[in-house]
Formats: C-alpha cells, sequence, structure tokens
C-alpha cells in the first residue's frame, strides 16, 4: 500500500533568520526602521540585515536567499508602531 506525506509536513516552517527582534529592532536606525515599515512582508535589503547582524555583534554570511520578517516578528511591530504611534 503507498503512503503518502501529510500535506501539512510539506509546508515551509516559518522561522527567522534574525536574531530576536526584540534584541535589534529599538536599535536601529530610524531610517532603517521606515525602510523596513513602509512594507513588512517584503524581503529585508542586505545592508538591512548586515546591520542586524552588526547590532547584535553576529559574525556570519549574510545568506544568499531573500530574508523576510515572520509572522511574529510582524506583530511585534504592528505593537511597537501602535504603542508609539509612529
Amino acid at each position: 500500500m503507498k503512503t503518502f506525506p501529510d500535506p501539512v509536513d510539506d509546508l515551509p516552517s516559518e522561522s527567522s533568520e534574525l536574531p530576536p527582534i526584540g534584541e535589534w529592532w529599538p536599535m536601529l536606525e530610524r531610517p532603517l526602521q521606515s525602510e523596513v515599515l513602509e512594507d513588512v512582508s517584503a524581503p529585508l535589503r542586505r545592508v538591512v540585515v548586515r546591520r542586524i547582524f552588526d547590532l547584535c555583534e553576529i559574525e556570519r554570511e549574510i545568506p544568499l536567499r531573500p530574508v523576510r520578517l515572520t509572522e511574529n516578528e510582524r506583530a511585534y511591530l504592528a505593537g511597537w508602531t501602535h504603542s508609539i504611534r509612529w
């Protein structure tokens, strides 16, 4: 009997390649914050990812594939912008 994989297992898990957003977002420069907030679903530019790594003192290569914020990271930003009335 042939079995088929569970379609849920084939869905990509959403995990960030970034450190926890609470560590780097408050330190990220305002122009870069504005850029990220323009479209929180868009891939982050490599210079933004590099700056995040620098702020968190992470020495590793920037991933070649696009880095996007996770759903939880976008929710963090929604709460943050609401709390400070960005």
